[in-house]
């Protein structure tokens, strides 16, 4: 190695802003420029030495012993710059890039040049974690592939993330996007471009979530190579827009019940008591009263939602008011053979609520729960109660509903049965908002419906 020693090229490696390591073929350091006199004084008390010169004619595996033979298999074989990067004492973060050092057509040694990148790795490492705990993260190969997602987005999706690796990133999404809305996002991407914008997938045990996603491509040349999808859980935004949408209905429906109710029913009266004692045959004369009575009943929900604070709540024993109703249905419920089963963990359990409304809220979910079974089943009912709240789940064993059919229900004249106006659900769930209650509703086509209500235990 004695050939490297010209006062020339000391010269041109002492002033280079580098540290530099020049060793044998066995990794023992035979020079070291000066520059790396305040990195051999950071290390020294793991290494025991005092300045450069003690570090000469030792190996390079005093700084890193568990990468020596590894590193010196690969430069047995391995093309050149080698670039590696090692963790010094479970503390330092440092890059090497080693280049082989030659005279005469032959490897004499190597050159290593040596950066200590401990701040660097641990501002990245400080910005990771950072986004790991405040984002929802999942990186996606150039194949669509998904490579990685963290704990924050196995919350949100209830998956593990070992069913997600390897996954391709449309797996989550709920059917429905179209082939253009891909297009779109592949376009923005593909240019370098960030894009951004609002998707709902769906969860592994199949409900729904929205996020507002920002997809960002790491380029390599021209073509991305990666990309990272950072989102926010925005689907309680989504459902306040829908219950905001749902009270401009009931607001409009409101003002329309006031202004005509009152105008419908007089005269309805009048054609009523006319049907019953006009000479029409029977079977024309009980069509007419039947659609009278179905127009007076709509004029009826109507009068409701004219006059919804005209209410006065008062404590009230949630497990009698169940009983009362599903008591007041038996006779019906057996004809169609349909049985209730009821399971409360305390006899009684009260809430603040007004006890007419509450009684019309489970009989309409019960009848809905009736007319969902034409072949006979089972309505269980469960009370509970958590963290101050009373749980009231009916779960049916009818046909179910689809994810679209779930959405639309309470809507103003959406309903499922044949003669149905939509007004009766719509008012229970107007009934349950109005007294701080919240409901939630699950279903499978073929395997039933599954209603929760939660109202504030008293």
């Amino acid at each position: 190695m004695k050939h490297f020693k010209h006062e020339e090229t000391v010269s041109l490696l002492n002033s280079i802003g580098e540290n530099i390591f020049i060793t044998n073929t066995d990794f023992d350091i035979v020079w070291i420029n000066d520059y790396a006199n305040e990195l051999i004084e950071k290390l020294s008390e793991y290494i025991l030495v005092e300045s450069k010169e003690d570090l000469i004619g030792k190996n390079m595996s005093v700084f890193h012993k568990n990468n020596g033979e590894s590193q010196r298999r690969i430069l047995t074989e391995g093309s050149f710059p080698y670039e590696s990067k090692i963790i010094l004492f479970d503390r330092y973060t440092a890059s090497i890039v080693i280049n082989p050092f030659i005279i005469r057509d032959q490897i004499e040694g190597y050159v290593l040049t040596w950066k200590d990148v401990t701040v660097y790795e641990k501002g990245l490492t400080d910005i990771n974690d950072a986004l790991d705990q405040s984002t929802i993260l999942t990186y996606v190969n150039d194949k669509g592939e998904i490579t990685y997602v963290n704990d924050k987005f196995c919350e949100l999706s209830k998956y593990k993330k070992e069913d997600l690796i390897g996954k391709h990133f449309k797996y989550l999404h709920v059917e429905g996007y179209s082939d253009s809305f891909y297009q779109e996002i592949n376009e923005t991407i593909e240019k370098g471009e960030s894009w951004r914008g609002e998707l709902c997938q769906k969860a592994k045990d199949g409900s729904v979530y929205w996020v507002d996603k920002t997809i960002v491509p790491f380029m390599s040349g021209r073509k991305p190579y990666q990309f990272v999808a950072i989102q926010q859980d925005i689907t309680y935004k989504k459902e306040a827009e829908v219950m905001l949408r749902r009270s401009e209905k009931l607001s409009v429906l409101g003002e329309l019940a006031a202004g005509v109710a009152h105008e419908i029913r007089n005269p309805l009266t009048s054609i009523k008591g006319f049907t019953q004692i006009s000479t029409l045959p029977e079977s024309n004369k009980q069509i007419m009263l039947d659609e009278i009575e179905r127009i007076n009943l709509i004029v009826n929900e109507f009068m409701m939602l004219a006059k919804p604070d005209q209410v006065k709540y008062q404590s009230n024993d949630v497990i009698a008011i169940l009983q009362y109703v599903v008591n007041l249905l038996h006779s019906e419920s057996n004809l169609k053979n349909v049985h209730f089963q009821m399971s409360n963990e305390e006899k009684q359990i009260f809430i603040n609520c007004e006890e007419n409304q509450m009684k019309q809220v489970f009989l309409n979910i019960f009848k809905n729960g009736i007319e969902a079974m034409p072949e006979g089943g089972v309505i269980r009912i469960s009370v509970s109660i958590k963290e101050e709240r009373v749980y009231i789940t009916i779960a049916d064993q009818g046909v179910g509903l689809s994810s679209e059919e779930i959405k639309r229900l309470g809507e103003p004249f959406y309903s499922l049965k044949k003669n149905g106006t939509g007004l009766g659900l719509m008012m229970t769930f107007k009934i349950i908002e109005n007294h701080d209650g919240s409901y939630k509703i699950e279903s499978e086509e073929g395997k039933g419906t599954i209603l929760t209500l939660s109202f504030l235990k008293q």
